[in-house]
Parts: structure tokens; sequence; C-alpha cells
């Protein structure tokens, strides 16, 4: 019938608009992540001409920062579903890029991940992995001072559809009321991303050693 056909063809209509979006969301993805290399590049480029080396480490966690980004942009360009991400396959990778990265500034700690296979939109994604970023950062140069230990990372669904980010380590840990470490940048980006996630943070004494706990909704 004429209305049969009609719809026949919208629908088909809609698929190919559908699948042109997808093609041209997957290329903005592989543009940003060549941007973000790129500015990357710059960076170290710029961190190699100081001699100040605190200013140095600083441009070092900054380009660990825009890996995490530029990273997931890379996945989603090569993936079916250029809208989300999984997890554990994006923190992976991401974990191997910090166990190289930090390692090569003589911090010998070992880093291990329990990750559960979750996938998650493009922006919490982004705002979850600059989160492990700086709590990983954070765990090799202060939780074994002058020494080396595990870094544990995990990733668990909770009920109500929830999920837990742990960061741990069985380090000299920090007192409840102690200021953050450094010059606290760390803390206020995990903060802000964490806003964004309409998530809750948690620094948790172990005995011995921290644990950093993010839980938000999916």
């Amino acid at each position: 019938t004429v209305l049969e056909r009609r719809v026949s063809e919208r629908t088909a209509d809609v698929s190919q608009a559908r699948d042109r979006a997808e093609v041209l969301l997957r290329e903005v993805n592989h543009r940003v992540a060549n941007s973000l290399t790129l500015v990357s590049s710059l960076v170290s480029l710029q961190s190699k001409a100081l001699q100040d080396e605190t200013a140095r480490k600083a441009l070092a966690e900054t380009q660990d920062r825009i890996f995490a980004i530029s990273l997931l942009h890379r996945r989603l360009y090569g993936s079916n579903d250029a809208r989300s991400v999984m997890l554990d396959e994006y923190l992976t990778g991401l974990r191997d890029h910090l166990k190289t990265s930090l390692k090569s500034g003589e911090q010998g700690s070992v880093l291990t991940y329990e990750l559960a296979p979750v996938p998650l939109g493009t922006d919490a994604a982004v705002n979850l992995g600059v989160v492990v970023t700086a709590w990983v950062t954070n765990a090799f140069k202060y939780a074994y001072p002058g020494g080396s230990g595990e870094i544990r990372v995990r990733l668990a669904e909770l009920p109500e559809a929830q999920l837990e980010l742990v960061v741990e380590d069985d380090g000299v840990g920090r007192p409840e009321d102690a200021p953050a470490h450094g010059t606290g940048l760390g803390t206020r980006i995990v903060t802000a991303m964490a806003t964004s996630l309409s998530g809750k943070v948690d620094y948790r004494p172990r005995s011995p050693g921290l644990s950093a706990e993010l839980v938000f909704p999916r």
C-alpha cells in the first residue's frame, strides 16, 4: 500500500541519516585525538626547554591528562559505537600509558587494575579518565616515599545503576584533616570531574595506606 511504502522509505531515510551521523562523529573524534596529540607534543617541547624540575613534573602531569582525553577519542574513532566506550578497555590503555610515564620518573611502584566491562558515554568517560590519572599519579608520588609498593585500581558496578571507582595503596597514608599534597591542583580537578559525574568522593584511611573512592551514577 501507499502508506506501507512511505513508512519503508521514511525508515530507510532515518537509517541513512543515522549512518551519516555516525561517520561524522567518528571523524570528529579522529580530529580531536589528532589535535590533542599536537597539544601534547607542544607541552613536551615546552617541558624540555625548562630547567626547573618542579615545572617539568607539572607539565608531565599535564601531558598525562591530555593523553587520558586523546586516548578516549582514539578508541571512539575505531569503535562501532562512537558515543560510548567500554571502560575496561579504555582504562587498561590508560594504565599502560601511566605505567610507562610514571616509571620513567624512577618511581617503581606496581600498578594493577580490576575493571568491570561497563560502557559509559563519552563525556563521563573523559571525566573518569582524568580522575584515574590524578589519583594514580598522586599514589606514585606520595604513597611510598623512598620505596615502592602496589597501587590498585578497581571499577565495579553497584546496585541502583551506580559505579564505584577505587584507587588504593598500602603506603604511608594521609591524616584525614591533612592538606592536599603539592599545589592541590589534582584535588581540585578531581572535585570538578566528580561534580560533572554527579558523584561523591571519599578518602578513607587504611591500615596501612589510603583509599580514594568515587561513586557515581551510570
